[in-house]
Order: structure tokens, then sequence, then C-alpha cells
């Protein structure tokens, strides 16, 4: 491993439990971590989010949000190893026009990430369902429930489940 262990969370501020990675990594940045192991807030655009990576070549990535992919309950944490098979180029045109315009969310970064093989091959996705997607600020009950399992899969993904908190 020669780049750093990054973790990275992908959230819209002000937006309840979309919120969720901006909020994840604010709580728990100052937490110990591994040497080597990098927490830092990548809620913007894809594009921004794509030359960030280019810059530190992590050796690793840990991506946290929240998606509503409205195929589970509010609160279910998904974790995958993502698949870094680019997307179509028109998938990718449209993703970037819409992040040039200020969307920001998981699946626009992972597109442009992706189409600009940005990822090392270990790369780790962990979602959690949003229950409430309106204005405002902190999570749901549902989701801030799911706050302490997406610490502990963080925590085993990058090899931290030996830290106390």
């Amino acid at each position: 491993m020669t780049g750093p262990v990054l973790v990275g969370g992908v959230g819209l501020p002000w937006l309840r439990d979309l919120d969720f990675g901006t909020q994840f990594i604010v709580r728990f940045e100052h937490e110990p971590w591994p040497d080597g192991v990098l927490l830092e807030d990548l809620s913007y655009a894809a594009h921004r989010v794509l030359h960030r990576l280019q810059e530190i070549v992590p050796a690793k990535v840990v991506l946290v949000g929240a998606m509503p992919r409205d195929v589970d309950p509010p609160g279910t944490v998904r974790r995958y190893t993502l698949d870094l098979t680019p997307p179509p180029p028109e998938e990718v045109h449209d993703r970037l026009a819409e992040a040039v315009g200020g969307i920001i969310d998981l699946d626009h970064t992972l597109a442009v990430v992706r189409h600009w093989q940005a990822l090392p091959a270990d790369t780790t996705v962990i979602e959690v369902e949003p229950a409430d997607r309106s204005f405002g600020l902190g999570f749901s009950d549902t989701v801030e429930d799911a706050v302490e399992e997406v610490l502990r899969l963080v925590r085993e993904e990058v090899g931290a489940s030996e830290v106390l908190r």
C-alpha cells in the first residue's frame, strides 16, 4: 500500500438524512484512527472529487453516504465493493453537467470517478437508506440509529476495529 486509506463522506448539506456522509466525517474525524487513514468530506462537485483523488492517490477508499434506493427500509445500511466498470459516456456527460450545476450525491461522484479510473481496486461503499429527505439539520431517528453500525463497518474496512472510542 503506498497511498493513504481515504474515508470519504458525501452528503447534501441541510437535507437531514441526505447529509449523512458529511456529518459522519464531522462526528468522527477527531476520533483515533490508524496511521495512514484520512477522513475527508467529499461533498463537492464530482469533478472536484476526481481531482482530489488524483492528487492523493489513495490505496483504499471507503465512501460513506445516504442514497435513496427505495429498495430497503429507511435506516438500512448497505456495504458493497464498488464495481469499477466505467458507466457509458452519455451518463458521465449528464452527471458532469449536473455536477457543474450544483448536484452533489454519491451516484454522480461514483459515475465520474469511475469513468476516469480514479478509484483503487479496493473501494467500498457504505450507504444508508434515508428516511427524511427534507430541509433541516440532524438525522431522523431511524438513520441516527444506524450511525454506530456504519462506524463499525468503516473501522472494520480500515483495520481500526481494535481502536476504542
